[in-house]
Order: structure tokens, then sequence, then C-alpha cells
């Protein structure tokens, strides 16, 4: 409707606190009946400027706060606008660029509407609520400010609850897992996840999850428990789960899909694998050791980096004992395996080639492994044997462990480091 559009502009224009607080529940209203809510953002951002969309945000964030919770249609309309507006990177970026009293300011009310909003919300409006601090989390400032902040601990203590109240196949599901994945990737959220009585919630969750029909959320879910594990600490915590052997086998579900969705359960295989009492253990399993060589095999030809780099870690750490090394060269592809190993140890990725490189190091060191190795040499070039022997050299003359050099490759990958 072109006149309520007018009016609702006109409202978000003006200063005043009394028309913020219309302009915000107007704007709640028109965004949950809105047929494409994105496009209704980026029309207002084009006409609105940084004052008034800071204003809107800042309305919305005290509604928030103010709406009983007795109530829910109005808190679920002012939290799903909040998400509608901070999913614009543009909107979230120019509201969020401002100096630091101001964004603590910005963002004292937001911390409030979303803590009370994840305590006493049903789950699908707490879900949103986390989607929205993952929102605001992507503005490097706003992140370094909200994941540190102790108001923001109600929000932190939910997602363990919500994750395993979640059902695995729902829409809801859909929308919080990518939000769960992103934020993992920070220590200091990993370790707010995992504070002491949340671990069992969460895992229990993310297991359920990496078992979702929806292949994306179950790639989301592994992503985010690589994320948990690629720290000594997390990977503890992670180990010492009573109910390990299902999210192992939720991982190795995964590993088994498509291969833009599969690199997640590799990293997740891969931090775990860092554990070598653990990776021995699992070594005696002969399903584990056939669905994991079989899948980083797959994966070790992927075009993307971070997939192959994720592929080649795995197998530089099954290959850390001669118990590993024998289980790949007794397996069925092992002569493949090398000769992509050596194909992406001569990458131009340096992810891609040192993790193969340590791969290759770690499968020569016997007489089997050598005789394979010569093989897969025979039949490449001149230049590509030079390049080999090269990489070979540097690793010989390296004083790093094979698990703190593949695993600081699969980290650089994903921009973690």
């Amino acid at each position: 409707d072109a006149k309520m559009d007018q009016e609702l502009v006109a409202l978000l224009r003006r200063d005043d606190e009394e028309s913020q607080a219309k302009g915000a529940e107007m704007l709640s209203l028109f965004l949950s009946k809105a047929s494409f809510p994105s496009k209704s953002v980026q029309a207002l951002r084009e006409v609105l400027s940084q004052e008034p969309l800071q204003r809107i945000f800042a309305s919305l964030s005290r509604r928030l706060v103010s709406l009983s919770s007795s109530n829910e249609a109005p808190v679920r309309e002012a939290v799903s606008s909040l998400l509608h507006l901070l999913q614009s990177e543009e909107v979230r970026d120019t509201v969020l660029t401002v100096s630091d009293p101001s964004l603590v300011a910005l963002c004292r009310d937001l911390i409030s509407g979303l803590s009370a909003t994840v305590q006493h919300a049903s789950i699908e409006v707490a879900v949103t609520a986390v989607c929205v601090f993952a929102c605001v989390c992507q503005n490097e400032k706003a992140r370094q400010l909200l994941l540190q902040h102790s108001d923001t601990e109600p929000i932190f203590q939910a997602i363990p609850r919500l994750l395993a109240e979640v059902g695995s196949d729902s829409a809801t599901a859909k929308t919080v897992t990518p939000s769960v994945a992103y934020l993992t990737r920070y220590p200091s959220a990993q370790r707010r996840v995992l504070a002491s009585g949340r671990s069992a919630k969460l895992l229990a969750g993310l297991g359920s999850l990496m078992r979702s029909a929806d292949s994306k959320t179950a790639s989301d879910a592994a992503g985010a428990l690589g994320n948990l594990t690629y720290s000594d600490g997390g990977r503890y915590q992670v180990l010492a789960h009573k109910d390990l052997d299902e999210v192992v086998g939720g991982l190795s579900l995964i590993l088994e899909g498509p291969e833009e969705l599969a690199g997640n359960a590799a990293w997740a295989i891969g931090n775990l694998c860092r554990d070598e009492a653990w990776c021995d253990k699992m070594l005696d399993r002969p399903k584990w050791v056939k669905d994991v060589i079989l899948g980083a095999s797959k994966l070790l030809s992927s075009a993307d980096h971070q997939t192959a780099t994720d592929a080649g870690s795995v197998l530089a750490f099954v290959c850390a004992t001669s118990k590993g090394q024998e289980c790949v060269l007794e397996h069925a592809e092992a002569e493949g395996i090398m000769r992509v190993l050596l194909d992406n140890l001569c990458s131009a990725d340096q992810n891609v080639s040192v993790t193969a490189a340590w791969a290759v190091k770690r499968l020569r060191e016997g007489k089997r492994g050598e005789e394979a190795f010569a093989a897969a040499v025979k039949g490449k070039s001149e230049a590509v044997r030079g390049t080999i022997k090269e990489v070979q050299k540097s690793l010989d003359m390296s004083s790093e462990k094979t698990s703190s050099t593949a695993a600081a490759a699969s980290i650089a990958v994903r921009g973690l480091l």
C-alpha cells in the first residue's frame, strides 16, 4: 500500500520518541505481512540515511524490552523485523558503524531484549532472537563487544537448550543451525556454549541435527562441531560426551553426502583425529575406517580449496600412526588416493598443498607406502617430480609435527587464524 509506505517512511524520519515507537510498531507489522521482506528493507535503505536507520534499530530493541512475554505476537514481529533489517549487510554496517561508546549504547537495549526473548518466548521466536544476535556479530566491532559482554550470557545459555529441543527436520532447525555454526567460529563463543552443564545438551542437539533430512542443516551442524573441536579444550569436551558414537555416526553419514556439504564433516573428523588415542581406537572399527577413507578420498579432488584441505587433513591425522598408514594402504582406492595427494601437493593453494604433503610423508614411512609413492610418481612429468621433491624436502627440514601443521592449514583456510 503506497499510502502506508509514505506514512511509515515519514514516521521513521522523525526523531521524537513517540513517532519512533509508533514507527517501530508499524514497521514490524508491515514487514510481517510483506511478501518479500528483503525487498522492503532494501527500499527503506534507499530512502533513509544512517540516523533514521539507527533510530529504527534502537526503537525495535526498546520494543522488545518493553513487550510483555504473555503476548508473543508483537514480540515475534519485533524480533523478526530486526532479523530482516540486519540480514542486509548494507543496513547492518550502516547501523553499527559508530564510535565505541555509541555502539555500547545502541546495543544495550538489544542485549536486554534478546536475552529476555530467548528465556521466555517459544522455541521459534527464541531461535529468531539467536539469529538476530548472530547477524549483529557479523559486524566486527559489534562482535568484539557482544561475544565478551556478560549480559549476553542468557543467549549462550539458551543455545544448547534450543538445539536440543528444536525438531531436526523443522524450518526452525534450518534457521538456527547456520547461526550457531557462525557463532562457534569464535573461541569466546565456543567457551560460553560449552560452559559447565551445557555441553551435553549442545552435543545432543548437534548430533540430532546432523541426521536431519535436510542436508544443508546436517552439514551446518557438522560445521559447528568442527568449530568446537579445533581447540584443545573444546575437543576434550566433545570426546568426553557420553553419546559420542551417535555424533560420529552422524558425521559419517554427512561425509557420504554431496561434496559441497561433506567438507564440514571432514573438518570435524579431522579435528577429532588430532587426539591420537581416540583416532587409534577408531582405527579398530572397520566401518569407520572405510567411511572416513572413502569419504576423504572422494573430497581430495574437490575444486573447493577448503574441502580439499579438510580431506587432506583427515588423511594426515589418520596416517600419523603405522596402524593408520596400513589402513589407508590396504584400502581398495589406495593407489588413486596417492595419485590425488600428489596432485594436491603441487597445488598453488598453500593449505591444500601442505595437508596433502603431510599425508604423503606419513604414508611413505613404511616400505609399502614408499612403493605406492614410487608407482604414483612414475607417471608424473619431470617438473612435477621436481615440485614434489622440493615440497617433501621442506617438510623434512621442518620442526613442526603433522598435527600442528595440518591443523593450522585447515584452520587458516576457514579464516579462523
